[in-house]
């Protein structure tokens, strides 16, 4: 199949040339959806149903023009281009690498602002760490017995847990190698680092998993073109969140959003980076907004009181955020506001604790605020959320880096064994 170059392709050349884009030959170009061997088109994710069949007919009737500026992949060395397509009614689109589906391919206007423009939350390349990137989006992905990830070795999906988690991510090609835990607030690796040989890497990466005692269990990772900070949290023990710490995208990739989330009924800030969105690709994406129906009136109190919980963990470090669940602390529902008292004690949030004991009327409930306030609420947990195993290296750590020891869940039934065969 023949392609006649759109009226703007010659007065591209120069800017394009300027930004590191290779436009192709006329000759060289290639149907969107027959590119062959020659381009890696997988990013490895989970693909929810229908996607690839909508990926086809996106692509049907564009051309690949053009490849390149590139990022290079952290500790892995090998260059990611940026590929550019032109349609048959003279349209000009960006995808961010080879393997973003049709879907997450961006609009340009083709003019040398245009092109500049796509490209400017990620060439020039910077090295952005948690101060360079203001905005910040929470996710509900679900509970840990239903959010799952398939096994790279298998491809069976497993419930959440942190080798699985870390080996998928490690798979996809959005995020960058080298995750870290909580005990970390930025990224402990430079962005530049090329190819490492496996056993180095296993130096490079020692300890960077382990948990913080009293910060809420996580597992980080950089995305690839926008070098957004991705992390899975797990909270309460079961509620499992997506957290991203990002830089606001252009104008062009939030239309992009904004197609998306229409098409496929999601709910990403439009502000998302899009390499963030193609790494969650297959899992859910709650907000308050999607999930406020479980708190109406008319649903049961039990449902509202998990609900409550969900909330707390979107809204947990935003006290202000956090504030707006003071009317669960007073709900006439006692089951809802045991609820509310329960997430207060885990983040320790003392004034929450007192609006509820303001509202309780029953005696054995205001003992039991009372005693959560005296006790600064639960404490710092030592679940260990991830069922993470080190070898020689802690799971958690306290704030003076000294090793915690932690539990997980089944810990008490294997003690339970030991005993029964002491005694026997």
């Amino acid at each position: 199949m023949t392609y006649t170059p759109p009226e703007w392709w010659g007065s591209l050349a120069e800017p394009g040339a300027e930004l590191g884009i290779d436009w192709l030959d006329p000759g060289a170009f290639r149907p969107a959806d027959d590119l062959g061997d020659d381009f890696d088109q997988s990013p490895r994710t989970i693909v929810p149903h229908g996607r690839d069949e909508y990926d086809r007919a996106q692509r049907a009737g564009r051309f690949l023009v053009g490849t390149g500026p590139s990022v290079t992949a952290r500790l892995m060395g090998f260059e990611q281009d940026v590929h550019w397509y032109a349609d048959e009614k003279g349209g000009l689109w960006c995808a961010l690498a080879g393997y973003y589906p049709a879907w997450l391919w961006v609009e340009v206007a083709p003019t040398a602002d245009g092109l500049r423009e796509v490209l400017s939350s990620t060439f020039p390349r910077r090295d952005l760490f948690r101060t360079g990137l203001p905005a910040s989006a929470r996710g509900f992905l679900g509970y840990t017995h239903d959010v799952e990830v398939p096994n790279v070795y298998s491809g069976e999906f497993t419930e959440i847990n942190g080798h699985d988690l870390d080996r998928y991510f490690l798979m996809v090609a959005y995020t960058m190698q080298g995750a870290w835990g909580s005990r970390y607030v930025d990224d402990p690796l430079r962005t530049d680092i090329g190819f490492v040989k496996p056993l180095e890497m296993m130096g490079v990466s020692r300890g960077s998993l382990t948990q913080r005692l009293g910060r809420v269990p996580s597992m980080t990772w950089r995305t690839m073109q926008s070098q957004s900070y991705l992390s899975v949290e797990i909270h309460t023990r079961e509620v499992v969140c997506a957290a991203v710490r990002y830089e606001p995208t252009p104008a062009s990739h939030r239309a992009t959003v904004e197609r998306l989330n229409a098409e496929f009924d999601t709910a990403y800030p439009v502000d998302l980076p899009l390499d963030v969105i193609g790494a969650l690709t297959g899992f859910t994406w709650g907000t308050e907004e999607t999930l406020a129906h479980n708190l109406a009136p008319d649903v049961p109190a039990g449902q509202v009181g998990e609900m409550v919980r969900v909330m707390y963990a979107l809204r947990h470090d935003d006290l202000g955020a956090v504030a707006r669940l003071r009317e669960f602390a007073r709900h006439p529902e006692s089951e809802v506001r045991d609820a509310t008292v329960r997430a207060a004690a885990w983040y320790g949030h003392h004034f929450l604790l007192y609006e509820a004991l303001a509202a309780e009327t029953d005696p054995q409930r205001r003992a039991a605020v009372v005693d959560l306030i005296q006790a600064g609420g639960f404490g710092p947990d030592t679940f260990n959320a991830f069922g993470d195993y080190f070898g020689d290296e802690p799971v958690m750590i306290d704030d003076a880096g000294e090793p915690v020891p932690t539990w997980a869940t089944g810990d008490e039934y294997e003690d339970d064994e030991d005993e029964d065969e002491d005694e026997s």
